[in-house]
């Protein structure tokens, strides 16, 4: 145990002295996890899975435009109301130029009495004789140039929508009033009316077929992209670890300590496994300062707080095995590569590669078929598979076994690559 303590303690120590290497091992995923989250965010509103900012000016202050933005605040949009007295629609789009909405609505005065105008006209109209020439009343519309055409498409289908609902809603209300004038001036009983009690704007609004989401469960959870993007860079920084574990062994064998090291009464398991342990505290340590960051920052710059959950004992196994897979993998480096600069571009070469088909960067069925049947072969995917197991759909701790068993497989098989490689070399 003191041979293991020792061992551990020699590559804290060397670790200590390599200032630059610990920054890149710390701040590069730190930055990465920020900068990816951010975009995600962003990303999820311009597509429309977030609320997407409406500024709504009513210079008609008649009852068209309390009704359009009643329809309108009803889907997924986050309306605002300005004040006639206050702004133009000139203000507004600039506003919506400049970016600071997503779209900009001006209701334009006298379009109530057109409304209405139009409504009457139309129910005057017989067969035979001309449509109602009264102009339709119209409402203009802005869009920031920045956002993306598919949410531009989606914004005015709910904008028609709204227009549609609003012109159905007056019609009913119309011809419910025709119906029960008629039926007075004929002295006609209620009880033969085919109004129904409730109206026919209510009757309108009464669905006979709903659509629920067979899946739906109290307590279903959006997608979170704090809770998708944590985990996911922070096993990219664990791999990371594996180029200075691979360059620790190829300086000991540059300099000659591996052999000083080989003739010591210890057993080379024991000194290898100090490394080991060694590294799985640095992974430790990255895990908990991207950990901390969810926690503690993303709240602090308008992003949801990373959560555990409840199995916090599995994301402790969950880093544990990934440790142990990027020590494996370094170690192999060390053995199989002659130089550093081999081992640090293979490595990073190989890590970011893995990052890429294993669903780091881009989720895994976002990818073409052929890429999605490679991604099982990654070790970072079996690792964000377990997270997410965990983390996002609240599977119990048994449905993360078969990938924490992928992972030390691949620890095993790396580190029996490792010791037939140093054993050629003796």
């Amino acid at each position: 145990m003191i041979t293991f303590i020792a061992a551990v303690s020699k590559e804290v120590l060397l670790l200590g002295r390599d200032r630059a290497g610990l920054l890149v091992l710390f701040l590069m995923p730190a930055i990465l996890v920020v900068i990816i989250t951010l975009v995600q965010e962003n990303v999820m509103e311009l597509t429309g899975q977030s609320k997407t900012r409406m500024v709504f000016l009513d210079l008609d202050d008649g009852d068209l435009g309390p009704t359009l933005y009643r329809q309108l605040a009803t889907g997924n949009l986050e309306g605002i109301v300005w004040d006639k007295k206050k702004h133009n629609a000139a203000e507004l789009k600039a506003a919506v130029t400049a970016g600071k909405y997503q779209v900009g609505i001006v209701l334009t005065p006298g379009a109530s009495a057109r409304f209405h105008a139009r409504l009457t006209e139309e129910f005057r109209n017989v067969p035979g004789e001309p449509g109602s020439s009264q102009a339709v009343p119209s409402v203009r519309v802005f869009f920031d140039p920045g956002i993306m055409a598919g949410l531009r498409s989606g914004i005015t289908a709910r904008l028609q929508m709204a227009a549609q609902a609003v012109s159905v809603e007056a019609k009913m209300k119309n011809l419910e009033r025709i119906l029960k004038t008629t039926m007075a001036e004929f002295n006609i009983p209620k009880g033969f009316s085919p109004l129904p009690e409730a109206g026919l704007t209510d009757l309108l609004t009464s669905p006979l077929l709903t659509i629920k989401n067979a899946g739906t469960i109290d307590n279903e959870k959006e997608y979170n992209p704090v809770q998708q993007n944590v985990p996911a860079w922070a096993l990219f920084g664990l791999f990371f670890t594996a180029i200075p574990i691979a360059g620790s062994i190829l300086q000991e064998r540059k300099s000659g300590i591996r052999i000083r090291l080989n003739s010591l009464p210890v057993s080379p398991l024991l000194l290898m496994g100090g490394k080991i342990g060694a590294y799985i505290g640095v992974c430790l340590c990255q895990f908990l300062l991207i950990g901390l960051i969810g926690i503690c920052l993303f709240p602090w710059i308008g992003l949801p707080s990373f959560t555990i959950g409840a199995h916090p004992l599995g994301v402790g196994l969950i880093v544990l095995f990934a440790s142990l897979a990027a020590c494996g993998y370094g170690i192999f480096l060390g053995m199989a590569c002659n130089t550093y600069e081999q081992a640090s571009t293979l490595g990073a070469t190989s890590i970011v590669a893995a990052a890429a088909i294993g669903g780091i960067m881009v989720p895994v069925y976002a990818m073409p078929g052929i890429m999605q049947h490679l991604s099982i072969l990654s070790p970072l995917n079996w690792g964000l598979t377990a997270f997410h197991d965990l983390l996002m759909r609240d599977a119990p701790l048994s449905e993360i076994f078969d990938d924490l068993a992928r992972l030390s497989i691949f620890f095993m098989i790396t580190m029996i690559f490792s010791w037939k490689l140093a054993k050629s070399r003796l």
